[in-house]
């Protein structure tokens, strides 16, 4: 099982995704941004992002199936897929491939997202990137059927609580995790 961590940049994925993978037994975490990493020294996008690099969706599908089949424990995937049609392209990718997905979107309003993205000073050089961005993430995620949306303002624990409490029951059975601190 794949859980998709969705959302604009600054709406707390990595965050959730490292709690969730605590609380999740098993689970593992895989940013498939590693994947352009892995890339940017061989490869130029055009745009300068290397999603729009066909080789990095491949990969990512790829990537993502070949960990999911050889290392069959709950993934975790932190990951801003602003692209409808790249969405499409990796999720339905993996799902073709036989691998159960699930995605869910945090979602953060507009004026919050930005001072958050303001506010991080962590990685401050990808702070025009990210704003750069929210328009289109706004309208990517305000057209999207078939991910689950989950309210990222609260406290990121219970933002992973939420994920938590969302994923299909009969996955936690078959994947047969102990679940750790759910409220």
């Amino acid at each position: 099982m794949i859980v998709w961590i969705n959302g604009a940049f600054g709406a707390g994925k990595t965050t959730t995704a490292s709690l969730l993978a605590e609380r999740l037994d098993g689970a593992k975490l895989f940013d498939p941004e590693y994947v352009g990493y892995m890339l940017m020294p061989f490869l130029t996008s055009p745009t300068g992002d290397f999603q729009d690099l066909p080789l990095w969706r491949h990969l990512v599908i790829e990537t993502m199936t070949g960990l999911a089949e050889q290392y069959p424990h709950p993934w975790i995937a932190p990951m801003s897929l602003l692209n409808a049609s790249y969405r499409a392209e990796i999720l339905d990718g993996i799902r073709d491939r036989g691998i159960e997905v699930h995605e869910f979107i945090l979602t953060v309003p507009e004026d919050r997202l930005r001072a958050r993205i303001d506010a991080d000073e962590v990685d401050v050089k990808a702070r025009r990137w990210r704003q750069d961005h929210v328009g289109q993430a706004l309208i990517t995620f305000a057209t999207l059927t078939g991910a689950t949306f989950i309210d990222g303002t609260p406290p990121a624990d219970q933002v992973a609580d939420a994920v938590l409490r969302r994923l299909p029951r009969d996955e936690k059975q078959d994947q047969n995790p102990v679940l750790h601190g759910t409220g």
